[in-house]
């Protein structure tokens, strides 16, 4: 399980980004995935599918398939992680405080300096979003066409994002749970605003989204289509880690 924070955050992040915006009920979403086949550094991922299953609630969002779920808890600026293979799970802080107490001690200060210097480099991030005005009709809803493209300390990325205004919703509880979520995190908040305006071009739910990343001169596609989506009320265990799972340090 084990990941990079940088790295771990800035998934979490494009993650929320590109989630259909939600309304003050608790929301449920079902939506299948495509991941392209990928090599890099001798390393080969295969082409995957999965279905997601997604709450959102005023209190946190949790995602879930076969292999794994992503629990993100804003007002404790937390996220975990858990792996259903190996049954063992994983909490990462997105308060910079607190991730500087998490690290090991024999690390020193060039360490430390190093990892603020890599939660800056996070904060570097700008967003535009394109209207195109083309409209086609997507699992029963009216939907239309914009494009979206990000800078990040990943890359330059695109995403073509097909949205519907049949389905209604709120902005301002997912707004909330953006900002609680990384406000720990210095120069994070600011940043997050300017990209949440930009995304407010937007209009109404993502019903179909083609996230393109180009790195290391390789082309990487991931395809997310919303096959669900309902106002429910969640599960009361919903931020449950199951019984019996074995918790690990984020660096495991």
């Amino acid at each position: 399980m084990k990941k990079p924070v940088a790295i771990l955050l800035m998934s979490m992040m494009m993650g929320l980004m590109l989630m259909p915006g939600i309304s003050m009920a608790d929301v449920y979403m079902k939506q299948k995935r495509h991941t392209d086949a990928m090599r890099m550094m001798g390393m080969e991922q295969p082409a995957a599918e999965v279905v997601d299953q997604t709450w959102i609630t005023p209190k946190g969002v949790r995602t879930d398939n076969p292999e794994m779920s992503t629990i993100m808890l804003p007002d404790e600026q937390k996220i975990i992680m858990i792996d259903h293979q190996s049954k063992t799970y994983i909490e990462q802080s997105t308060d910079m405080a607190k991730m500087m107490e998490g690290m090991p001690r024999d690390e020193g200060a060039g360490d430390h300096a190093a990892m603020h210097q890599m939660m800056q480099q996070m904060t570097k991030m700008d967003a535009s979003v394109t209207d195109t005005g083309e409209e086609k009709v997507i699992n029963g809803w009216k939907s239309r066409k914009y494009l979206l493209t990000m800078n990040t300390m990943m890359g330059k990325n695109t995403t073509e994002i097909w949205a519907t205004e049949d389905l209604k919703i709120d902005r301002k509880l997912y707004d909330q749970l953006m900002t609680k979520m990384f406000s720990g995190l210095p120069g994070m908040q600011g940043a997050m605003e300017t990209i949440q305006k930009e995304m407010e071009k937007i209009k109404g739910v993502q019903v179909l989204s083609i996230f393109t990343m180009n790195m290391m001169n390789q082309t990487h596609k991931t395809r997310t289509e919303l096959l669900e989506f309902k106002a429910a009320d969640a599960p009361k265990d919903l931020f449950a880690v199951p019984a019996g799972y074995r918790k690990e340090s984020p660096d495991h």
